[in-house]
């Protein structure tokens, strides 16, 4: 079993559950809360895939940081990805997570990377023309690569609009060079 189709289960076991028990929201809200508090500490992160460290000391940390902030059925199952030796793919299968939960609720995620950051006016601009191109709302995570040098580059499912003055250049080269 590959890791995508790992990560890919336990996400639909966790959005079964919550959909059984209806509190969908709830396990949403919590989700997110794990999510940002593992990118925001390197600590966490390295602890989660640091392979020296038992299941039951991740098991016990896991429960020990979130108990009271999260549902149960939440701490339940980072208990359940701890025991299964399966903490290092967490963030990545809380992600899917709210990956399928958008896609259920008919959202698309939109992964935009801009040469410089973009204000809030921009990225409403940005999320209405794609909510208007797909037809569905549109769930907009902006980044800044440094490396592009203007422009932008949006990913929505498997379709690329790449507007980054790099392509634009790399277009006009081939032109010129006749390729």
């Amino acid at each position: 079993m590959n890791a995508p189709e790992v990560v890919r289960r336990y996400a639909v076991t966790l959005l079964e559950s919550a959909e059984e028990s209806d509190i969908l929201d709830a396990i949403c809200q919590d989700v997110n809360g794990i999510i940002s508090s593992i990118d925001s500490s390197k600590e966490l992160g390295g602890f989660l895939v640091n392979p020296l460290l038992s299941a039951e000391v991740k098991e016990n940390t896991l429960v020990a940081l979130f108990d009271g902030k999260v549902d149960r059925l939440t701490l339940n199952f980072l208990a359940l990805i701890a025991q299964r030796r399966r903490a290092g793919i967490l963030r990545d299968v809380l992600a899917s997570f709210i990956g399928m939960v958008e896609e259920r609720r008919g959202v698309l995620t939109a992964k935009v990377v801009s040469a410089v950051e973009l204000d809030a006016t921009q990225q409403d601009q940005l999320r209405d023309h794609l909510s208007s191109y797909f037809g569905k709302d549109i769930s907009l995570h902006a980044e800044v690569d440094s490396s592009l040098r203007g422009g932008m580059v949006a990913h929505v499912g498997d379709i690329v609009f790449d507007g980054s003055l790099n392509t634009h250049l790399e277009r006009l080269r081939r032109r010129l060079v006749g390729v």
